[in-house]
This record gives C-alpha cells, sequence and structure tokens, in this order.
C-alpha cells in the first residue's frame, strides 16, 4: 500500500519504548540478544487460535507471526518505524492502479513451506479464499469487506454453493504474482494484507478445523508440540533469513506457557531464578501491587518493557438487550474511571479515554461528549436523573446487568470497581466469569446474553479504516446460528453510520479520511454503545537474561520476532 503517498496513513507514535535490558545493560548500554536458548513466553491464556485465517487477538497475532508469513508485514523496530510495513513474502508493499481498486504483489525468490515446496500464488488466493467458508469463524473482516465479486462465495472447499470454484478478485497472474482487485479504492490496501487473514495455506495441508492444532509453517519456526498449557516452537530449516528482513528468529525454541496468576508471574520474573531469567510476560502488565517496585529501582525499570500505544479498553454495551439510549447513556456517565484505573495500576495502566480512536493515531479526534475528562469518578447525580426520567414515562432501565470477563483473577478485581460504581446507582451487576482461551468466541457470538462486555481494541494498523469498521459496521453482525468471529461487541447496525463507513473507506486522500473517522468516533459516542476507559500503556516484565524487547504498536505486547537472551 504505500511508499510515498499512504506512508502517513502509518505515522504512529510510541511513547517511552524501552528494550528490555538486564541490570549490566542499564550500566554499559543495551546488548543485542544472541543466538541460541529457549525464550519462555507467559501468556494469561493460551491462544485459542494459530490457523491464520482465524487469529483474532493481539496475542494470537504476534504468536502468528513465528510460523505465518504475509505479503507484507510491520517492521520488528522499536520507534516510528515499527508502524511501517515491508514486503514479507512480497517485494514490496503492493503497487497500486486503477485508482487504488486493483493491487499487485510479487512473491520473493525461494520463500518455503516446513516441508521444503515453494510457496506459490496459489498458496496465498487458497489462504483467502478459505476464510469464506461456513466450516469456521473468522475475526477479521477485511476480505469480505474490501474484495470484489464476494456475493454468494462460500470458499474453495468441495460443497460450497460456488461448487469450489475460486474469487476471481483474487487472480495468480503466474506462480509468484497475485492481484486483487477491490469494491472501492482503499488507499491503505498493503497495510490490510499484512494481516493474517491474507495468509497463504497450502490446500494439500489443509486440514480445515483440525488446521488450528497444527498450521503449516512459512516462518522461522514450526509448532512442534501442543499441551493444555503450553505452545513448544522450534526452528523451521527451511526458513531462509535472506528473504526476510523482519524476524530475528534469535532463539533456538519458544515455549509459550499460560498462567493466569500475575502477582506470582511478575514476582517470578522480577526474583528471575533459573528458567524465569530467560522468561518475559507477553500479554499482562506488572501486577498493580509490584509496580511501584519495578518503577522506582533502577534496576527493574530497566528490564521492564514499556510504552505506550493506539489501543484502547473499552466496555461494551448490547445494544440490543439495552435499546433504550437514555439508559445507556446513563451508564457511560454513572461509570468511575478513576477508581477502575487506581484498582489497574494507576497511571502506568493508561491515560483516560473518552474517544475509540487513540491519540497515538491521526484520525483522533478530541472530544468529550459524556464530559468524563472532568469526571474521572463519573456524573452518578446525571445517570440518576435519566433513569429517573426513563422510569417516569414508563421506559425503566434494567435494574440487573450482567457484565462478561475472561475468568482471571486480576480481571475480575477490576471488575469488582465496575459493580460497585453501578450499586450507587441502584443497578445490580453479575460478573459472568467466561474460560480466558474462549472468552472472544463466546462474545463473538451476536446472540449472547451479556449487557457489558469487558473489550479492548489495538487497530490492526494505524488508521481509523482499523478501528471504525471492525467494531461498528453493523453489516459485518454474523446472521449464521453459532457464529464466534463478531466484533461488533455493542450490536450497532445503523443505517446512516454504516453508510458513513462506506464514505470514509473510499475517501483516498488520507487527511481528509482521518477526518471521516474522526467524526465517526463522535457520531457513534453519542448513540453510547461503549465506554471507553483508558488508551493503554504497557509495563511487561522481562527476566534478566531477556533482550530486544519492545511494545509494538500492532499488538501493545513485546514484539516476538525481536525478542532472544543475552
Amino acid at each position: 500500500m504505500r511508499r510515498a503517498i499512504f506512508a502517513s496513513l502509518a505515522a504512529l507514535s510510541l511513547i517511552g519504548s524501552v528494550a528490555g535490558c538486564s541490570t549490566a545493560d542499564a550500566k554499559n548500554g543495551p546488548q543485542p540478544p544472541k543466538r541460541g536458548g529457549t525464550l519462555h513466553v507467559v501468556v494469561s491464556a493460551k491462544p485459542a487460535h494459530l490457523d491464520p485465517q482465524r487469529v483474532s487477538t493481539a496475542t494470537e497475532a504476534n504468536v502468528s507471526r513465528l510460523i505465518s508469513r504475509t505479503l507484507t508485514t510491520f517492521r520488528s523496530e522499536p520507534g516510528a518505524a515499527s508502524s511501517e510495513i515491508v514486503g514479507d513474502l512480497a517485494t514490496d508493499a503492493g503497487r497500486p492502479s486503477e485508482g487504488n481498486r486493483v493491487w499487485d504483489f510479487q512473491l520473493k525468490d525461494d520463500v518455503r513451506w516446513e516441508d521444503g515446496t515453494p510457496i506459490t500464488c496459489a498458496d496465498v488466493k487458497y489462504g483467502v479464499e478459505r476464510s469464506f467458508s461456513g466450516l469456521f469463524s473468522v475475526a477479521q473482516p477485511y476480505a469480505k469487506t474490501y474484495l470484489a465479486d464476494t456475493d454468494g462465495y462460500a470458499g474453495p472447499f468441495v460443497g460450497g454453493n460456488n461448487g469450489g470454484k475460486g474469487l476471481s478478485s483474487v487472480q495468480c497472474v503466474d506462480n509468484r504474482n497475485i492481484r486483487f482487485t477491490l469494491n472501492q479504492p482503499i488507499g491503505d490496501f498493503g497495510y490490510t494484507v499484512a494481516m493474517s487473514l491474507f495468509a497463504p495455506v497450502p490446500a494439500k495441508q489443509d486440514t480445515k478445523n483440525d488446521y488450528d492444532k497444527h498450521p503449516f509453517s512459512s516462518g522461522p519456526y514450526k509448532l512442534q508440540e501442543v499441551t493444555d498449557q503450553q505452545l513448544v516452537f522450534v526452528r523451521n530449516s527451511y526458513w531462509d533469513e535472506k528473504t526476510d528482513s523482519v524476524r530475528k528468529a534469535y532463539p533456538e525454541k519458544i515455549l509459550i506457557e499460560a498462567n493466569g496468576d500475575l502477582p506470582t508471574v511478575t514476582s517470578n520474573l522480577i526474583t528471575s531464578d533459573g528458567e524465569n531469567a530467560d522468561a518475559i510476560d507477553l500479554d499482562k502488565n506488572v501486577a498493580p501491587n509490584f509496580v511501584q517496585q519495578v518503577v522506582n529501582d533502577p534496576d527493574l525499570s530497566a528490564r521492564a518493557v514499556q510504552g505506550s500505544y493506539g489501543g484502547i479498553r473499552y466496555l461494551a454495551i448490547n445494544s440490543k438487550r439495552i435499546p433504550n439510549l437514555a439508559c445507556r447513556q446513563a451508564l457511560v456517565y454513572a461509570f468511575n474511571k478513576r477508581k477502575f484505573r487506581a484498582a489497574a495500576g494507576g497511571s502506568v495502566y493508561g491515560d483516560y479515554a473518552n474517544t475509540m480512536i487513540a491519540p497515538q493515531l491521526k484520525a483522533h479526534k478530541d472530544f468529550d461528549v459524556y464530559d468524563s475528562t472532568n469526571n474521572v469518578e463519573g456524573k452518578p447525580d446525571v445517570a440518576l436523573k435519566l433513569m429517573d426520567e426513563q422510569a417516569k414515562a414508563n421506559k425503566p432501565c434494567p435494574a440487573t446487568l450482567t457484565l462478561s470477563i475472561p475468568d482471571q483473577k486480576d480481571i475480575r478485581r477490576l471488575a469488582t470497581t465496575i459493580v460497585e460504581t453501578y450499586q450507587q446507582i441502584g443497578i445490580q451487576v453479575k460478573i459472568n466469569g467466561i474460560d480466558p482461551e474462549t472468552y472472544f468466541d463466546v462474545i463473538g457470538n451476536p446472540a449472547n446474553t451479556n449487557d457489558l462486555l469487558w473489550s479492548g481494541w489495538i487497530p490492526d494498523w494505524a488508521n481509523g479504516s482499523a478501528v471504525i469498521p471492525p467494531l461498528f459496521d453493523g453489516r459485518l453482525i454474523p446472521t449464521k446460528a453459532n457464529a464466534t468471529n463478531n466484533q461488533d461487541y455493542s450490536l450497532l447496525n445503523e443505517p446512516e453510520i454504516n453508510d458513513m463507513i462506506s464514505a470514509a473507506l473510499a475517501e483516498s486522500v488520507p487527511d481528509r479520511q482521518y477526518r471521516l473517522w474522526g467524526e465517526l468516533d463522535q457520531k457513534i459516542a453519542e448513540q453510547a454503545v461503549t465506554i471507553p476507559i483508558v488508551y493503554m500503556k504497557a509495563l511487561r516484565m522481562a527476566g534478566s537474561n531477556v533482550r530486544g524487547g519492545f511494545i509494538h504498536p500492532q499488538f501493545g505486547q513485546p514484539d516476538l520476532c525481536a525478542l532472544g537472551l543475552a
């Protein structure tokens, strides 16, 4: 997508990003990782999906880059460079034509699968096409949203209503050249194909539903073993670093280990004994009771990987279960952001938010519909007035609500502050703890019965086009029974907003597009379907032997592609 004209779409500033290092590093200067050893990566729950067409969470996307390459990908470098894309399997970031409606990519020479067979255009085309199959749910909407001539298409598997035919909008010019035809001009499509949704899959290796358990690798590692709490990755001998300018592949082996006990994880990493010296917490900040110790100890602070990015922590309000706008507005007004953030660890957790597009993105518009900046403890008096007015109009607001959360100790503790907040306005909140491994699949079913849904969002790239459409385009809400791929957790489906989204996507002038996304953000805020809480920051603890850490804006996490050991 880019180079000169579209480079501005990726401008994302990182504040305070530092490389994880040891005490010795802090005194003598950063030391780069060395090759070899086993890197231990702690996650709060084992990634639910590694099938590239099913990947949806930031952790899944980060881990997926170890084994799945895409046409383009984001640089693995600290600072502003990390928001730039480069050719990955492709030789460059794409060549647009016909007013950004057609995009061509050429595959590099000698890129291979884990069995040594070449990666071809047919593999890329098949990967995109299989995402349309009804056999499994797909979280990312971009192929269905952007590609031309997809109406009625049901994927390449035998038995689809298209008879297993391919998409005409994804064309293999030859084995190394692939062409995408879009249904409208998309100026940042080069960023779109950096998503794992567009990763290749070899048809002969596709086990369909079981592909999630052992995807075929095109990256520097391959999946060796899967247990209930662990993923083991070892080197892929057919990966050639000469074809990959992004992945450093320092460790000989990478162990992804699930442990939801955050205080214990933080304590182990601070102590840094044994294998903990070679470990890093990927997806959770330092436990709140250790934050001051880490921040104020120069040695520990030097080891921590920290930074801000374009992510947001928010609550979604189910507009189908709470259809009354005034009742939703009351929930927004009553929310106590100060109590929530204090329980999370204070300002190190993030800055107070009142928009869904974070300030780090150029599409951000500065507005405050509910005057929350000046009232971080909420405005319960306004909430009570709204509720009283609805009761008098015989349209009472619900007195009991269900809040869905990933069932983990630290999140339950934060959810308690939400329960206490709404008790003050006479609303009882019941916490519905869901298995963290399947949480987003469960709330991704539009038929879920939760009123409030715990969520967070990190843009797939640094523009409003990676925030507003996936979260608020009602046309993307799946209608299939038992679907798990919805990301519009508020179930907002307003024709006027949908039309405005289409207009913004079609705008090819970046500054104009930024303005349109900002206006949409404000219009959606007026619908009171989300409660923005904080623009997230990261403070991830690393063992004393870990090197190369920085917070990558695409994941809001330390980039696995850059990590290694001393």
